[in-house]
C-alpha cells in the first residue's frame, strides 16, 4: 500500500537536499515575506554583518565521510536530470533544478555563536549566510513558495510515488498513476544516480557524530572547559553550565517572528538576549573554548573512525562513486 501525504508536504519532502538547506539558511521556511527595513543598518540591500562565522569550528575528521555542499548540489542536479524522462512519460513537470545559494557553514553553530558582530545583530537566532542580504532572503523565500505552487497533485504523486491528500475539504485525493516506479520518478532517479543509499550512509556518519559529541561532553577536558566558561559567565551575572544551555534557553524562543527582524524567519532578539550572547562569545574567546573543544571532539571522532573503519570505507567508496556518476550526468546535461 502506498503512503498518502498532503500535496504540499509530499512535494516539499522531495526538494533536493542542497536546495532545502539553502532555503532554510536564507530564511525561506517562514510565511512572513515582509520586506520591512532593518533598523540596524537602515537597508535591506546590504548584508547586516560582514561575517558570522570567522571564529566558528573548522572541519572535523568525520566530515570527510559526508558529501560537501558542492557535491550534494551536483547529486541533486543529476537526480533532477535523470528524473526528466520519467516525468515526461507521465505527462507532468517538476520545477527546474536551481543551484542552491549561500548557506551556513557545516558545524558553524555546534557550540553556539562565536562572533561578536553576529550576536549583536542576531543574538542566539540563526544568522543569514555571509553576504546574503535580508532582501535576498525574502526574495528566495517568495521564489520557493512560487515554485511550490506550480507543483500539481498529480506531479507530486508521480515524482514522489506517494498518493496526495485532497487539497480542499471534501475534494478528491490523488492516487499514484499505474506504472510509476517505486519511490516515484525521484526514487528511480536516485537509484540511477547511485544515490539511493546516500541517506542511510549520512545517518551512519551522523550517528557517529552524535556518539562523539556525547563522549566529548563527558570528557574531563570538556568538563573543565565548561566550568571555566561558566565561571566567566557568572562574572557577568549569568548562570549557565555550558554554552549550549545558554543558546537553548527557552527565553529566546518566546517572541513571535518579527517582520522588522534581521532574519525574516525568526524573532528579533531582545536586548537581554544580545547581552547574554555577547557575554557568551567573550567567554568563549577568553577560555579558548572553540579550539579546545574542537580538539577534544576531533580526538573522539578519530577513535570512532578507527573502530568503524570498514563501515566508513564503504561509505566513502559509495560517496565517491555517487559523486562521479553525478558529475558525468551533469556534464552531459550541460552539453
Amino acid at each position: 500500500m502506498r503512503n498518502r501525504t498532503s500535496p504540499v508536504t509530499g512535494a516539499r519532502a522531495m526538494i533536493p537536499l542542497a536546495a532545502a538547506t539553502a532555503l532554510l539558511a536564507t530564511g525561506c521556511g517562514s510565511g512572513s515575506g515582509d520586506t520591512a527595513r532593518d533598523e540596524r543598518n537602515g537597508k535591506d540591500t546590504e548584508p547586516v554583518v560582514a561575517t558570522s562565522f570567522a571564529n566558528a569550528p573548522k572541519a572535523y575528521p568525520l566530515d570527510a565521510y559526508r558529501p560537501t555542499a558542492a557535491e550534494t548540489s551536483t547529486v541533486d542536479h543529476a537526480v533532477r536530470v535523470l528524473a526528466g524522462p520519467c516525468l515526461k512519460k507521465f505527462g507532468v513537470t517538476w520545477p527546474a533544478y536551481e543551484a542552491s545559494g549561500a548557506g551556513i557553514p557545516l558545524n558553524a553553530r555546534k557550540y553556539g555563536p562565536t562572533d561578536l558582530d553576529s550576536v549583536r545583530v542576531y543574538g542566539y537566532k540563526p544568522p543569514l549566510p555571509d553576504g546574503v542580504t535580508r532582501q535576498e532572503a525574502v526574495t528566495a523565500q517568495r521564489k520557493a513558495q512560487a515554485r511550490d505552487r506550480t507543483i500539481t497533485p498529480v506531479a507530486a504523486a508521480v515524482y514522489t510515488g506517494t498518493a496526495q491528500e485532497a487539497q480542499k475539504k471534501g475534494g478528491a485525493s490523488t492516487e499514484v498513476p499505474a506504472g510509476v516506479p517505486e519511490g516515484g520518478c525521484h526514487g528511480q532517479a536516485r537509484r540511477a544516480a547511485l544515490a539511493d543509499r546516500a541517506a542511510d550512509d549520512l545517518t551512519k556518519v551522523q550517528t557517529l557524530f552524535f556518539e562523539a559529541s556525547a563522549t566529548t561532553k563527558k570528557d574531563p577536558g570538556t568538563v573543565a572547559l565548561d566550568k571555566r566558561w561558566s565561571a566567566c559567565m557568572q562574572k557577568a551575572g549569568l548562570t549557565y553550565p555550558d554554552p549550549l544551555a545558554a543558546a537553548d534557553d527557552e527565553t529566546w524562543r518566546t517572541r513571535r517572528t518579527s517582520p522588522d527582524g534581521p532574519h525574516p524567519s525568526f524573532p528579533a532578539p531582545s536586548a537581554k538576549e544580545i547581552a547574554t550572547a555577547e557575554a557568551d562569545v567573550r567567554c568563549k574567546a577568553t577560555t579558548g573554548y572553540v579550539a579546545k573543544r574542537h580538539a577534544i571532539e576531533s580526538g573522539h571522532q578519530k577513535r570512532l573512525i578507527e573502530k568503524n573503519e570498514a563501515t566508513l570505507t564503504a561509505v566513502n567508496d559509495r560517496k565517491r562513486r555517487m559523486v562521479e556518476r553525478a558529475e558525468t550526468v551533469v556534464a552531459k546535461d550541460k552539453k
